[in-house]
């Protein structure tokens, strides 16, 4: 009896055990390594994110970020389409000055709170009517107000044509979830804590000067990336990123603001056969601003001749093997409202610049060769940083070398990228820098603005002031009738162009190298500020 008794219990043990693998088996399925394997895509750039200041009504950090992790009422299309984003519609009133927008219903900020016409005006009150973005002519605003949950109306205090176009620029017109706010009373802005947007993408970890990582939003409410994580991996130095993709640190190098390959690298790259190369135009262009504080260049015969000097043709040929273009004007052909007339630069012709210095007063006294004037070289200090450009080098090598043939030294100071921002924004210390505009949507009107406007940072224009000028460009950004338009930046550009008031050199491109063995999708982006279409890129299998 107890031999029957024990055997029942044995098969009752069994059958519990079968039932509890059983279950186990149907919640907990064998784990395979490869189906679990996260796809990460390692990018090589070349300064620190600054997520810790990465707050949207700002400045800080490398522009494309807030595309990734912020979004506006509207975004750039490229070719001159403005495309729906957080709004879905929106109502221009007659005078171009009240804007309606019916704002997406459902959206969700990567922290889980609720993106509505309140975190719009919310936004709004931290950026406008704000001295610091004066380039904008969105942040002059008579009102604003939250008219329902999902309809916000803002009245402009202009009726500026560029309005809806710069509410696409990556900063500081993108909203960020109140939540990442702190308040601080009597400061509009508050306390950033972190980036918190509607974007695709949302901050995972960061070492500061290191490293970042991005990973999907689970709230957005668009096309979701196809990988895990995106992780950006800081080089300073251009030819380190080079060989951090060849030794299969990363996957991916390249991009006016991520980080650039090296002119001398491309062609290496492009030729061994290991990585895939992409290239674009863009609508950047690169050029020598005046320290118009400086005496000599008071005189317009002094830039002219400092622009016949230079052989432009020979940068694109010969310095860069044909990767850009000579650049014929401070805009690219193409920048809306530019024609040959009226956006136009100067040949190289060195016995002309001799000419027009000697006629300035500047000779060769003493056979050092280099020209004087009232007991006083001319010799400049000529600045730039090579951390975003690193093709500015030998640019800059190659214009010390065009000036010395014609009596004009220059001493390169090459900088860090925060030491050269400073100077140019904030103290103006240099005699001539390197330069670039801006590009895609912000060409002309922000670019302008920018370049010849009085900085609240510095009390001078990054670029040129010139009282007319100034009063021409805002005259014509509030020209609503097209025909008019064109003649009122007929005028602005003629002046830029007769004035000399820049050495436009060269028209770059944008370029990448990619390991295509690993990365799938790749595709360059719409804009210098969108540089890769990131929710498209896969790893391969």
């Amino acid at each position: 009896m107890r031999k029957k008794s024990f055997i029942t219990m044995m098969a009752f043990l069994i059958c519990a055990s079968l039932i509890l693998a059983g279950c186990s088996k149907s919640n907990s399925p064998v784990s395979n390594p490869e189906e679990e394997k996260e796809k990460e895509v390692v990018v090589a750039i070349y300064r620190d994110g600054a997520m810790e200041e990465l707050d949207a009504a700002t400045y800080n950090g490398p522009h494309f970020l807030y595309k990734m992790i912020y979004e506006g009422f509207v975004e750039d299309g490229g070719n001159g389409q403005i495309l729906p984003r957080l709004a879905t519609s929106w109502d221009i009133s007659q005078d171009g000055k009240t804007y309606t927008f019916k704002l997406r219903k459902g959206v969700k900020f990567s922290d889980g709170t609720d993106f509505n016409a309140d975190a719009v005006i919310f936004n709004l009150k931290r950026w406008v009517n704000n001295d610091r973005h004066s380039v904008l002519t969105s942040v002059n605003v008579e009102s604003m107000e939250a008219v329902d949950n999902d309809t916000v109306k803002i009245v402009f205090k202009n009726g500026a044509y560029p309005i809806l176009t710069e509410l696409t620029y990556p900063r500081p017109v993108r909203f960020l979830s109140p939540a990442s706010i702190t308040e601080v009373p009597g400061d509009v802005m508050g306390k950033f804590t972190k980036p918190v947007g509607t974007g695709p993408w949302m901050l995972e970890s960061y070492t500061k000067d290191q490293e970042f990582t991005l990973v999907p939003n689970p709230y957005y409410w668009g096309e979701k990336p196809k990988v895990d994580r995106i992780t950006f991996k800081v080089i300073t130095d251009g030819q380190a990123r080079v060989l951090a993709l060849q030794s299969g640190e990363v996957d991916i190098l390249g991009g006016d603001l991520i980080g650039k390959i090296p002119m001398e690298s491309f062609l290496e790259l492009k030729n061994s056969g290991a990585f895939e190369t992409f290239t674009k135009g863009t609508m950047c262009s690169h050029f020598i601003a005046f320290n118009q504080d400086v005496a000599a260049f008071q005189d317009k015969n002094v830039r002219l001749a400092m622009n016949y000097a230079i052989n432009k043709k020979s940068i694109a040929e010969n310095l860069f093997d044909n990767l850009g273009l000579e650049a014929n004007g401070l805009y690219q052909t193409g920048v809306p409202y530019t024609t040959p007339e009226n956006n136009y630069g100067f040949s190289n012709d060195k016995e002309k610049a001799k000419q027009l210095l000697e006629g300035a007063g500047y000779t060769d006294t003493n056979g050092d060769g280099i020209r004087e004037k009232d007991g006083k070289n001319l010799e400049f200090n000529f600045m730039l940083s090579t951390e975003e450009f690193p093709e500015w080098k030998p640019l800059a090598e190659f214009v010390q070398s065009e000036f010395a043939a014609v009596g004009i030294k220059v001493n390169l100071n090459i900088l860090d990228k925060n030491g050269y921002e400073d100077a140019t924004m904030n103290t103006k210390a240099f005699d001539i820098v390197l330069m670039r505009t801006s590009s895609d949507s912000w060409v002309p009107h922000g670019s302008l603005l920018e370049m010849f406007t009085i900085l609240s940072t510095s009390n001078a224009a990054k670029v040129w002031y010139d009282e007319g000028l100034y009063n021409n460009i805002i005259k014509t950004l509030n020209t609503v009738d097209e025909t008019e338009r064109q003649k009122n930046y007929d005028t602005v550009f003629k002046f830029i162009s007769e004035e000399a008031l820049t050495i436009p050199i060269y028209y770059p491109i944008t370029s990448f190298a990619v390991n295509t063995d690993k990365i799938a999708g790749f595709e360059i982006g719409v804009n210098n500020y969108a540089p890769i279409e990131w929710q498209k890129l896969d790893v391969k299998e």
